[in-house]
C-alpha cells in the first residue's frame, strides 16, 4: 500500500467516516457530478437514491407553470362572465322567482279555463301571430332571419312564446341584454309547460286595449259575450288587435275591424286552417260589435257591414246611413276576392 493510501485510510480509521470520492465524468451527457460512497457508509443509500432521482429528473421535461397571458385570459373571461350575468340580471323584474312561481299557477289556471274555446280561435291567433308556433322550440330561427334580411324597424322575429316571457319577467327597455335574455327564457318555459298551456296563458294575459287584459275581458267588451261562444269572424276581428289594440280598435275607426278581420283570414288561408271560399263568406257577413263601457250605460252597438243599414245606438238616438263607411268596408271585400283570385290562379 501506498504512503497516500496508507495515510487516507488511517484518517478514516481515526475519524470514522469512510472515503468519499467525486468523480467529473467528461462524458456524463447530463453534466451531473456523481459521487460514490462506501457501500459501509450510512450515505450510501441516500445517495443512490439521489442518483436515480437525478437520472429520472434529467429524462423528464421541466415543470410548466401558468403563462401571464394565459392568466390574463382567464381573468378577462370571468370578467365578461360577471358582467353578462349583470346584465341579464338588470333586464328582469324584481323578485324573479315570484314572479315564476306566480305565472306557473296562473298557466294551470289558464288552461282550465280556455278549454271550451273554440277551434278556430287558436287557429286565427297562431296563424297570425306564429304560424311555426306548434313546429319550434320557442325560438323561431326562420323569423328571425326573415326579420334579419328585411331590416325591418319594427321588429319581429318573436315567437308567442317570447312575447309572453317580455310581457311577464321583463322590463320595457329594448335593449340587446334583454333580448337574450327572453330567448333564453323562451327556451326554459318550453321545456316547463306543454305548447297548449303557454298558448292559453298568452291569451288569457296579452294587452287588448281599453285597459283590458286576457281574451274573455275583451270578447265581453267588444262583442258582449263568452270567448266559447265567437264565430269565426269575430275571432278573426280580436286577433287582428293583438299587434297593437289601441290604433286598431273599432272604437277609433269602425272599419279597422273589417281591414284587419281579412288580413287574420289570409294568414288563416295561407296556412291550411281555412280555405279560400269559407274565407270570402267570412269577410263578407256583416260584424256585430257590442262595446259595453262604462262611461256609456246603455252600450254602444255597431253592425259593420255591406248593403244593410248600420245601427248606432248611444244615448237613445239612431244615427243616419253612414255611406263612407260601406264604402271603405266593400273596398276590402273586394280587395279580399282579388287577392282569393290570385291565388287561384297560382294553385292552377
Amino acid at each position: 500500500m501506498g504512503l497516500a493510501a496508507a495515510a487516507t485510510t488511517h484518517k478514516w480509521m481515526i475519524l470514522g467516516k469512510p472515503p468519499k470520492f467525486s468523480i467529473k465524468n467528461p462524458h456524463n451527457l447530463f453534466g451531473k457530478t456523481l459521487v460514490f460512497c462506501s457501500p459501509n457508509s450510512p450515505t450510501h443509500f441516500n445517495s443512490l437514491l439521489c442518483i436515480r432521482v437525478n437520472s429520472v429528473h434529467s429524462k423528464s421535461p421541466s415543470i410548466r407553470t401558468h403563462h401571464p397571458i394565459q392568466e390574463l385570459l382567464l381573468l378577462l373571461a370571468f370578467s365578461l362572465t360577471l358582467l353578462c350575468f349583470r346584465l341579464l340580471s338588470n333586464a328582469l323584474l324584481p323578485d324573479f322567482p315570484l314572479h315564476w312561481q306566480r305565472f306557473i299557477a296562473f298557466s294551470r289556471k289558464a288552461e282550465a279555463q280556455t278549454k271550451s274555446y273554440p277551434k278556430h280561435l287558436w287557429q286565427a291567433i297562431v296563424a297570425y301571430e306564429d304560424r311555426r308556433f306548434f313546429r319550434h322550440f320557442g325560438i323561431d330561427p326562420v323569423g328571425i332571419g326573415r326579420a334579419v334580411l328585411s331590416f325591418s324597424a319594427r321588429g319581429g322575429g318573436s315567437t308567442i312564446t317570447q312575447q309572453l316571457v317580455k310581457n311577464t319577467f321583463l322590463k320595457n327597455e329594448r335593449t340587446f341584454s334583454r333580448k337574450i335574455l327572453e330567448m333564453v327564457l323562451a327556451l326554459v318555459l318550453e321545456r316547463t309547460m306543454s305548447k297548449q298551456r303557454i298558448l292559453s296563458s298568452y291569451v288569457c294575459k296579452i294587452y287588448w286595449g281599453h285597459g283590458i287584459n286576457g281574451i274573455e275581458s275583451a270578447s265581453k267588451f267588444y262583442f258582449g259575450k263568452h270567448p266559447s261562444l265567437l264565430s269565426l269572424a269575430e275571432s278573426a276581428m280580436l286577433t287582428g288587435l293583438i299587434p297593437a289594440p289601441e290604433l286598431r280598435s273599432p272604437l277609433r275607426d269602425h272599419t279597422s275591424g273589417k281591414t284587419f278581420q281579412a288580413r287574420v283570414l289570409k294568414r288563416m288561408v295561407q296556412v291550411g286552417f281555412l280555405d279560400i271560399e269559407m274565407a270570402l263568406l267570412t269577410v263578407r257577413q256583416p260584424l256585430h260589435l257590442h262595446l259595453s263601457r262604462e262611461e256609456h250605460a246603455d252600450g254602444l252597438s255597431v253592425e259593420l257591414g255591406v248593403g244593410e243599414k248600420n245601427r248606432q245606438n248611444e244615448e237613445g238616438t239612431e244615427s243616419t246611413w253612414d255611406s263612407e263607411r260601406e264604402s271603405k268596408i266593400r273596398e276590402v271585400c273586394e280587395e279580399m276576392e282579388r287577392w282569393a283570385l290570385k291565388v287561384r290562379l297560382r294553385s292552377t
